[in-house]
C-alpha cells in the first residue's frame, strides 16, 4: 500500500526536527512537545504518526536497516568486501543522520543491528558457498556475535571520528579481522 505524499512530507518533517533534537541531546530527554515545536506541526499530528519519541526513533531505526537490507539483496553477487563498502559508503552519504544516532547510546543499538544483519548475511553466504568454512553451528553463533560486536565498534570508532578514512579502507580492517576469527575457530 503506497503511503499518501501528506503522510510521506509529514513523517519526514518529524524525523527531521527529531534527528535535529538527537544531536543535541539523548532521546530520553528530548519532548513530543519540542519535536512539534521543531518540526511546527500540533501534539494531535505527531501522535497520527508515532507513540512517543522511542517509538520515532525506532521507526527511524527500522526504516534505515530496511534500505540496508534492500541494498545487500541488491547485490547477491558481491563478495564481502563490496557489500560492506556499500554499507558505510550509504552511512557516509547520510552522515547527519547517522552521526546523531551513533552518538548517542541508543545509537549503539542500531549500528550494532547493521553488523548483525552484515555478518548473518555473510554467514548465509559463506553457508550456501562450497568454500564455506564455518562448519559448526556453535562457530557461527560465537563468531558471528563477536563479529557484531567488533565490527559495530569500529563502524562507531569510524562514525565518531568523522569519517575520515575511506570506506574500502574501513571495509579492508574489518575483513581482515573476521578472518582472523574464523581462522581461530577452524582451528579450535
Amino acid at each position: 500500500m503506497k503511503t499518501d505524499l501528506r503522510v510521506r512530507y509529514t513523517q519526514d518533517v518529524i524525523q527531521k526536527a527529531f534527528l535535529e533534537l538527537l544531536r543535541e541531546k539523548p532521546v530520553s530527554k528530548i519532548t513530543v512537545k519540542e519535536v512539534c515545536d521543531t518540526a511546527e506541526i500540533n501534539r494531535g499530528t505527531f501522535y497520527k504518526h508515532y507513540q512517543d519519541c522511542y517509538d520515532l526513533m525506532e521507526k527511524i531505526e527500522e526504516s534505515a536497516l530496511e534500505k540496508f537490507d534492500a541494498m545487500l539483496d541488491a547485490e547477491p553477487n558481491g563478495g564481502a568486501q563490496e557489500m560492506l563498502v556499500s554499507i558505510l559508503q550509504a552511512l557516509k552519504n547520510n552522515r547527519r543522520m547517522f552521526e546523531s544516532m551513533a552518538f548517542l547510546q541508543e545509537g549503539n543499538r542500531f549500528v550494532q543491528k547493521l553488523a548483525e544483519r552484515y555478518f548473518g548475511r555473510m554467514e548465509l553466504w559463506q553457508r550456501d558457498s562450497a568454500a564455506a568454512r564455518w562448519k559448526k553451528e556453535p562457530q557461527k553463533t560465537i563468531s558471528g556475535a563477536f563479529l557484531a560486536g567488533g565490527s559495530s565498534g569500529i563502524i562507531e570508532y569510524w562514525l565518531q571520528s568523522g569519517m575520515k578514512e575511506k570506506p574500502e579502507r574501513i571495509a579492508e580492517e574489518i575483513l581482515a579481522l573476521a578472518e582472523i576469527v574464523q581462522s581461530g575457530m577452524e582451528k579450535g
